[in-house]
């Protein structure tokens, strides 16, 4: 088995059988397509989808391995599917259509997550010697500087270091849209190195984000980027609402945090609450700068914003979340 990131598709053109895993649409599209055509250069010439759910008819999957088209022998099944997930019934009707694989059938399944005891499910096993499984999830903030300048670099493309920052501020989980402005500034500035200035009087606020980037902004004390994540919120129209019930669960969540590490350690309280690995160095970080009390007045604070808002304020709803947003990370 290879894991690739989409991009690297192309390097690894040619496997028998490719999982896709994410549901970014830009990367999805990307990969997909690379694939269909490569599939459709070796020979694949029937391309067959199924869009699958609890009410998909394998009959006809299955019927599709056997089927004999009058020009090719050689197909590819390409099964998508979109939000559902590996029930017990689904796994079982895959397993038994990977055991139908012959070498002239070619399989691309898409999933938007997969668990490790998935993995452990008889397809995913059938398959594992010849799959390529290709990342096509959304870089996270951490990664997106790099995805940009690998993208560049494949596009022969060169823009200046600050303006690829301004580029991850403004296109964050947006990669469709930052692609489509890459392509605007290549039409605009040929052959020639890219400006800050000239980026900037291009580009526009398409960053997208979910309230669960903006909660971890919060934690780790990043007060621009809580900022500019609740305005994007705004601009989308994000439910105020829902909003404040994310937080006061975040807030009810850190003081249980704090409660227990009054008799546990810190290691004990984070799988006691299962507090992923990669969120933990952030949540040690802010618990020891907050003592309870403090959180305490935060989620007083919560609590008279929601009363405001159900009694009568739709209008500043907005000016208190970015208060309340400061207070959580005890600035004023």
């Amino acid at each position: 088995m290879i894991k690739i990131s989409a991009d690297q598709i192309t390097n690894k053109l040619g496997a028998a059988y490719y999982l896709l895993i994410g549901n970014d649409p830009y990367l999805h599209h990307y990969a997909l397509t690379q694939l269909q055509t490569s599939f459709k250069q070796t020979g694949f010439d029937e391309q067959i989808s199924f869009n699958i759910d609890n009410q998909t008819d394998w009959t006809i999957i299955y019927d599709s391995c056997q089927a004999m088209n009058l020009f090719s022998t050689k197909t590819l099944i390409f099964l998508d599917f979109n939000d559902s997930s590996l029930t017990t019934a689904i796994t079982a009707k895959l397993n038994s259509l990977c055991e139908r694989l012959t070498p002239d059938i070619a399989l691309v399944i898409s999933l938007n997550k997969i668990t490790k005891t998935q993995e452990n499910a008889n397809w995913y096993k059938i398959l594992s010697d010849k799959l390529v499984v290709v990342n096509c999830s959304i870089p996270d903030a951490m990664q997106f500087p790099q995805w940009i300048k690998n993208y560049l670099q494949h596009q022969a493309i060169v823009i200046e270091p600050s303006a690829i920052e301004l580029l991850c501020y403004y296109y964050e989980g947006n990669l469709l849209a930052l692609t489509q402005i890459i392509e605007q500034l290549k039409l605009l500035y040929p052959n020639t190195e890219i400006s800050y200035d000239q980026v900037e009087s291009n580009i526009h606020d398409s960053a997208v984000f979910t309230p669960y980037h903006w909660i971890d902004a919060m934690v780790a004390f990043k007060t621009k980027r809580a900022i500019h994540i609740l305005q994007q919120l705004k601009m989308n129209e994000f439910e105020a609402l829902i909003l404040l019930r994310i937080v006061q669960r975040e807030l009810i969540l850190i003081i249980n945090l704090k409660k227990g590490l009054q008799h546990k350690s810190l290691k004990q309280v984070f799988d006691e609450h299962k507090i992923w690995q990669n969120k933990r160095q952030s949540y040690s970080d802010y618990l020891n700068r907050f003592e309870i009390e403090k959180l305490y007045i935060t989620l007083a604070q919560l609590t008279d914003i929601e009363i405001n808002l159900k009694n009568n304020s739709q209008l500043r709803i907005w000016d208190d979340l970015a208060s309340l947003t400061m207070q959580f990370m005890g600035l004023n």
